[in-house]
């Protein structure tokens, strides 16, 4: 099998082998809301891991469900910029209003799952997925557009 180059299950172990350095206790690696868990001092901190291999400029995205969790926490979650570059790991820490000021909404992007071949039994959706309709789609024009005014 090949290996994913963009894969980010190595920065997230590094990273928690790091936070077990710095006196993190329970570090878990987590799905949701974010990739790591870890308490210190009795309190709860949450880290969102974002790998890259570019030397200069990361072009990434963040979810929605990971700002949820960045804005219900802020003094205690942090956004990661995880680089593995001549054989060491370096990491980038951001809190969510530094992270906030480097990034940007684009036009909204709506995606499909259309089969190769036409299937009579319909598309498999992930469990978060919102079946777009019309009314969803004319809300998030008019939203958008309230955006770009502002």
């Amino acid at each position: 099998m090949a290996k994913n180059a963009k894969s980010d299950i190595a920065a997230k172990k590094a990273f928690a082998a790091e936070l077990g350095k710095r006196g993190f206790s329970d570090i878990r690696i987590t799905r949701t809301p974010c990739d790591i868990r870890a308490v210190r001092r009795g309190r709860i901190h949450r880290f969102e891991i974002k790998y890259t291999n570019q030397r200069e400029r990361y072009f990434g995205a963040a979810t929605l469900t990971e700002w949820e969790a960045a804005l219900d926490s802020p003094n205690f979650f942090w956004f990661v910029i995880a680089t593995h570059l001549g054989g060491e790991w370096k990491f980038d820490e951001y809190t969510p209003a530094q992270f906030m000021a480097l990034s940007y909404i684009p036009p909204f992007k709506i995606f499909f799952n259309v089969p190769v071949k036409r299937n009579p039994n319909g598309i498999p959706r992930t469990k978060t997925a919102i079946t777009l309709t019309r009314a969803r789609l004319e809300q998030m024009s008019v939203l958008y557009a309230r955006f770009r005014k502002s």
